[in-house]
């Protein structure tokens, strides 16, 4: 299959956007949670606030790294300025990069809602 280098950008864009949107809405959580560190909130919960803490800068790292690779995939792009022959992968390393967005948008939906069932509990 063919694919033009504006369809491969359009993918790249889409992953980066992914991204991008996971990492507004952990700022948004640890904003949140930031609120309940601040309360005079039982130990038990201290110590959950302290794991989502840590589970919130791992995500972030997590972010960061696939975005870099993201980049990376789009210089590829951009560096062939012709048509690219393919089977059905915008990039040569396509089936990973999609398997790890598929996998990063998974572990973050599991800790979005972990954190959801927390707040609720201690709201």
């Amino acid at each position: 299959m063919t694919t033009q280098p504006e369809d491969l950008h359009q993918q790249i864009n889409t992953w980066k956007s992914n991204v991008n949107d996971v990492r507004d809405e952990v700022k948004m959580m640890r904003d949140r949670l930031e609120q309940i560190a601040l309360s005079d909130a039982p130990r038990e919960v201290m110590t959950r606030v302290e794991h989502f803490e840590n589970r919130f800068l791992r995500q972030r790292e997590v972010a960061d790294e696939i975005f870099h690779d993201i980049k990376q995939c789009a210089k590829k792009v951009t560096a062939t300025p012709v048509l690219v022959i393919h089977d059905d992968r915008p990039v040569d390393d396509y089936d990973t990069m999609q398997n790890r967005m598929e996998i990063f948008q998974k572990l973050y939906e599991e800790l979005k809602s972990d954190f959801n069932h927390f707040i609720t509990r201690e709201a």
